[in-house]
Formats: C-alpha cells, structure tokens, sequence
C-alpha cells in the first residue's frame, strides 16, 4: 500500500525532523545506525545493525505502481496502524482486515515497510509501491531499527553466489521495472568479471528465459539451488539421465555429521563422491524440483538445524505467525529426550504428554510449544526457510 496510511504522528511537524537529525547524528557518531536495503529484483530486505544481519522476503510496488528507488531515513513508526482507501475513503482500524498489518515503518512521504493481511502476496509484485513483510517479521524488525536508520531501496538483478565447495553461479533475477539491466552483454561482462566460465551454445540456450525465470542461474551444466542460495554446481549425469550431486557440497549446505553422511549411497567419480538425488531427499526429506529447460534443480522444504547441527525439514510452516512444526522423532533422536506414544496419553516426551499434530503418519510439535517447553531459543529465517532451534 502507499497511500491511505493515517498516522498519528505528522510527518513533516519540526518535532519529527529534529528528532530525525538527533537519532542520525547519534547514529553517526556512535556507529549504532540499522541499515535496511530494499532489493526489488529479488524481494528482499537485508537488514544489518551492530549485532543482527538478517535477509527477510517481501513484496513490492507492481510495475504500474514501482515502489521508490533511492535512499531515505526512517521516518516514522507504529503499532497497529489504521488505513484509509485511497479509492474510496473506507477507514480500516488495525485487525485483520487491515492491509498493512500490525506494524507500519514509514521511510518516504506515503511510502513504508509493513505488515500484510495477505502472506501468500509475500514474494511477489503486489503493493502500491509499500514493502510487505510477513506480520511476524516485521514485528521482529520493527523492535531493532529507531527513527533515522537509513533505508536504501535498490535495483540489483545480478548476485554471484558459492557454493560450500567453492563453485560458482550468476543468479540474475528478473527485470521487472525493465530498467535494461538484463542484456547479453552486461551478464556476460558480468560472468567474466567473477570466472564463471559459461559456453556460448549454453548462455544462448539459458537466456531465452531471462526475465522469465525466477531467479536464471548462469553455469555451465546442472545446478543445485535452494531460495538466494547456490547449494552445488557440481552434478552429474548418468548415462540413464540420473541425477547425482557433489556429496561435499550436500554435507556442507546441510551442514551434516560425517556419520550420517557415510550412511548416504555414493558414487566414487573422478576421486569425487556423488549422491542420487533420490537418497538425498530420503535422508534429509527435501524434495526436488527439475527444470531440464535451465539445467537447474531446485531443492524445497524447511530445514531445522538443532545446535549448528541437520535436524530434518518439515513441510509445516506458516511465517506470517510462526505457526511452524517440527517432527518429534527427529527432535528426540537428536537431544536424546525420549519420545513414546501411548494409547491413552498420546504423544509423551520423557514421560510428559504434549499436544501434537500428525501429518503423513510423522508426529509433529508446534515450536512455540517447544519452545516454552525446554526454554529453547528458536531463530526462524523465512528468506532461507530455516528454522535454527537452540539452546539459550
């Protein structure tokens, strides 16, 4: 949304811009200023401050409404704003029917980072040039930055991205705004400014969906990418067209135990060890998507790390609310915490019934639950889908 955003706070009262100039200058002197950068191409919000670095996904303005390039401060804030129609002058008090969510952060006359009454536009083209976030992200940013932390709001179509072994992939993200960043010369400057060695027949046959793929990974060959992340671009291909992948790149992306990844079946191939990506999804229960056009696989699923360590992925999570559930089993198997399923109690962990719920025959816990359970610190990155559980 831009427009139709009633604050209490006037925006441009001398009060607010003094304050506006004391916070930067503070800021300034003390090194304690929050940045946050808006990238369009991809619908992503880095956020850095003295202590967090943090990438969230948003939606942004639609191309007959572009949100605005530049950089700004922020200007005001609030918690449960009301919205007015821009097109008819219906007033909306905070609640769920309110397009801007719980949290408004305003950077730019009408223009602000806010919540959503719609999580699935996450990701997409969707506002009047506003930036949405998911409602729990934006209460979760909206409590680090102050007014005066500056918001830059870029146009960026082109990341290199590593793998864990070391290859290398161009992600270049759709031209939305058609600002003529996407040409074969600029990308291809741009593989040879990072030695990313593409031939001509396999960069003419990948850019015939530049603009289209979301995001066009640039290699040469099959790669393996999961969201903004290149997870290996070393794949092999079988006689029969099976698919398997650099075992080093899948240990190192999950970050899994050398015990468990002895379990996973091997192949020895130029003193390199690949996995089918069949055992892959077995083992970690990621599942794949394979785009034979693009020569790209795409890995799905919500991966749970316990301490640093895999734990498993689920497919049960909701940003917007942090509605998210992590299998039990897994959970237990890990913390040694000991799971059993009684007729009349249900599910008990150490003896102690917890609420659950089953999904394809896997008993899961809400993390909340989990949460307030063992007191356990529960980090969610909904850019990444990954959910870190912790011990405080």
């Amino acid at each position: 949304m831009k427009r139709g955003v009633k604050l209490q706070i006037k925006r441009r009262c001398s009060i607010t811009l003094i304050l506006i100039f004391i916070f930067a200058l503070a800021n300034t002197c003390y090194g304690f200023a929050s940045t946050i950068t808006v990238n369009i191409p991809s619908r992503t919000i880095y956020f850095v401050s003295q202590n967090v670095s943090k990438l969230y996904p948003i939606a942004v303005g639609k191309i007959v409404s572009t949100s605005p390039l530049g950089t700004y401060r922020i200007i005001n804030k609030q918690v449960n704003p009301t919205w007015i129609s821009p097109w008819n002058g219906q007033v909306v008090p905070s609640g769920p029917n309110n397009p801007l969510g719980y949290r408004w952060i305003g950077f730019y006359s009408d223009y602000g980072i806010h919540g959503n009454n719609m999580p699935s536009s996450i990701g997409t083209l969707a506002s009047s040039g506003c930036i949405r976030m998911y409602e729990s992200d934006v209460e979760e940013i909206y409590e680090m930055v102050n007014y005066g932390d500056i918001v830059n709001v870029v146009y960026q179509t082109m990341f290199t991205k590593t793998s864990p072994t070391g290859g290398k992939a161009l992600f270049v993200y759709p031209d939305f705004y058609k600002k003529g960043l996407n040409t074969r010369q600029l990308i291809k400057k741009e593989l040879s400014d990072e030695g990313i060695k593409v031939s001509d027949d396999t960069f003419d046959k990948l850019y015939k969906y530049i603009n289209i793929s979301d995001p066009l990974v640039f290699s040469e060959g099959y790669k393996v990418i999961r969201n903004n992340e290149l997870v290996s671009d070393d794949v092999y291909v079988s006689d029969k067209g099976q698919l398997y992948i650099n075992v080093s790149d899948i240990k190192g992306f999950f970050n899994i135990d050398d015990e468990k990844i002895k379990s996973l079946n091997s192949i020895l191939i130029y003193d390199k060890n690949y996995a089918n990506i069949s055992d892959i999804g077995n083992m970690t229960g990621v599942k794949f998507s394979i785009d034979s056009n693009i020569k790209t696989i795409k890995m799905m699923g919500n991966i749970i790390y316990y301490e640093g360590k895999f734990l498993y992925t689920t497919d049960y999570a909701d940003y917007q609310d942090r509605d998210i559930y992590i299998p039990i089993k897994e959970f237990c198997n890990m913390t040694g915490y000991k799971v059993e399923w009684d007729e009349h109690k249900g599910v008990t962990i150490d003896g102690n019934p917890v609420k659950y719920k089953i999904y394809n025959s896997k008993s899961y816990i809400n993390q909340k639950d989990l949460k307030s359970m063992y007191g356990l610190n529960i980090i969610v990155d909904s850019s990444s889908n990954k959910i870190y559980i912790k011990r405080d």
